[in-house]
């Protein structure tokens, strides 16, 4: 068995070392791994489960919140969104940096991507903190940190892969991440504010050029206009996160809900146009065809290895062994950490979860904080120098500001993250209070 494992693990790293694509990667090892060591008849099995999930409702899921947010992006919504949170909190020190963190909460709970919601909310904060003498690399890692906050909170593709793979509840998985997600925002907004007081450098006459900046329109004014063009958004996470949790819809109808619903605030807001209705739907296949293959080839490849039994005596040999349930949980924290910093969440996942969630469970840890906690290891790990894909997301927003200027903003939200982590692992209860009460 160690030799099968050995030989698995040794051709899918060579494929990624070489620049094939994951899914690809995943794909040809399973080939491999069927035709070596379990004969050419299953390799039938690539057909089969592209035809359950080609035809699975659960598959519904991603695409439609993928719509969703391709509207609201492509719409302004974000912008809408910091600019009513940047007027309430004008008059707090650090209030730019503090805007851009609820701004990036609000946007991922309308968004599911870390990338996405740290591109949008990025384009309009960056260079608004700029302009306003913020230190841009405190700028920047503030954008940065509150990106990765759209793989937590619900809707989150990240949840809907783990529950695919793990034939877990997709909607409970979906609101385990809410109030994670808004202990986050608020461990980033209590060290946003610390920071601030402690070195009052980030913030060299930023307030002084607040005031004169805002003082050229009339606030009352421009603040109700910016709070209603916003509120429709607010509905809409309403609408989907409260239709989930009561059980008046599956994540799939609640999905369908937020894209509609999603569809009528930009058409409404006059927002839509032809070419901008063609891009969502060109810009939604392309992103739902790649995860479509993402999840066949992962689920093949777990086919085989739960064929082989490889993940059980992975799991049996673990439980065995009497190391400590925690010390394997740290090890993996870390191996998470470093694939999160060099692949997208989705890829991390299916690459992952089907070698080590049987052994998580049978070491006792409930299947939603796995999904929990190890998504918070891939937030860590996409704003983590010199590689954390957020990074490099932000550089192509403000090429401007240099990537050691990033890199040195996102180490302290580095540490706060791993705050978060620590507290989710003392109070599990955290991340499974919402879903045992659905």
């Amino acid at each position: 068995m160690a030799a099968i494992l050995i030989v698995i693990i040794v051709v899918l790293v060579v494929c990624l070392f070489i620049g094939t694509p994951v899914s690809s990667a995943l794909g040809f090892t399973a080939c491999v791994t069927m035709v070596a060591f379990m004969g050419t008849d299953h390799l039938i099995r690539f057909g089969v489960v592209g035809f359950q999930q080609g035809t699975s409702v659960n598959q519904m899921v991603a695409p439609l919140f993928i719509i969703m947010a391709e509207f609201l992006a492509r719409g302004g919504i974000a912008e809408d969104i910091f600019e009513v949170l940047n007027r309430v909190l004008r008059k707090v020190k650090g209030g730019l940096a503090l805007s851009t963190t609820l701004a990036c909460t609000v946007f991922a709970a309308l968004c599911g991507s870390s990338p996405a919601t740290a591109a949008a909310v990025g384009k309009i904060s960056i260079h608004a903190m700029i302009r306003r003498n913020y230190a841009p690399s405190f700028a920047v890692g503030t954008v940065a940190a509150g990106g990765t906050l759209g793989i937590m909170i619900p809707p989150s593709i990240t949840f809907v892969f783990y529950g695919i793979i793990t034939e877990t509840s997709i909607a409970k998985l979906l609101m385990a991440g809410l109030l994670p997600g808004i202990m986050l925002a608020v461990l980033l907004c209590i060290s946003i504010m610390i920071r601030v007081r402690l070195n009052p450098k980030l913030l060299e006459h930023a307030e002084t050029e607040a005031k004169k900046i805002d003082g050229e329109k009339s606030e009352k004014k421009q603040t109700a206009k910016a709070a209603a063009v916003a509120i429709p958004a607010m509905i809409i996470i309403l609408l989907v996160l409260g239709t989930m949790y009561s059980g008046v819809a599956t994540p799939t109808e609640a999905a369908g809900y937020g894209a509609i619903g999603a569809f009528l605030v930009v058409l409404f807001q006059r927002r839509i146009t032809k070419k901008i209705f063609g891009e969502v739907l060109q810009a939604s296949a392309r992103t739902t065809c790649m995860i479509l293959f993402l999840v066949i080839m992962g689920l093949t490849l777990s086919y085989a290895i739960s064929y082989l039994g490889l993940a059980q005596n992975i799991a049996t040999t673990i439980a065995g062994s009497g190391t400590s349930p925690w010390m394997v949980m740290i090890m993996l924290f870390v191996l998470w950490f470093v694939m999160g910093c060099m692949m997208d969440p989705g890829s991390m996942v299916i690459l992952t979860i089907p070698f080590i969630f049987p052994t998580l469970v049978k070491l006792g840890f409930d299947p939603i904080w796995i999904g929990v906690v190890s998504t918070l290891c891939v937030e860590i790990g996409m704003i983590t120098p010199p590689v954390g894909l957020n990074l490099f997301v932000l550089k192509s927003v403000v090429p401007t500001v240099s990537m050691s200027n990033i890199m040195r903003g996102t180490l302290s939200y580095v540490g706060v993250l791993l705050v978060g982590l620590v507290i989710l692992c003392i109070f599990p209860n955290i991340a499974l209070f919402l879903p045992g009460r659905m």
